[in-house]
């Protein structure tokens, strides 16, 4: 007998943006609760996701949803245009 188990239920980015500004972003060293950029919309460097994902804070589910919402070629330091990616 085989189990079988369902992945968990994806959070919305705005729910995982907000726990990942828990974090300090590696790449520009923006502190914990403000986004990387203030323009045009604000946005966060996809190396602040991925510290809060070392860190506990957001799930490797999570991680997909975010990789998801990014360009197809990306680095750490690439801003994630968090208005643009709920839209």
């Amino acid at each position: 007998m085989t189990a079988r188990y369902a992945l968990p239920p994806s959070r919305t980015l705005a729910d995982i943006t907000a726990d990942a500004l828990l974090a300090d972003c590696g790449w520009c060293w923006g502190g914990w609760g403000n986004p990387c950029t203030t323009e045009p919309s604000g946005g966060m460097h996809l190396a602040r996701f991925a510290r809060a994902c070392r860190r506990g804070l957001i799930s490797d589910a999570d991680m997909r949803v975010v990789r998801d919402a990014a360009p197809a070629v990306f680095t750490p330091g690439t801003v994630l245009d968090l208005e643009a990616a709920a839209a």
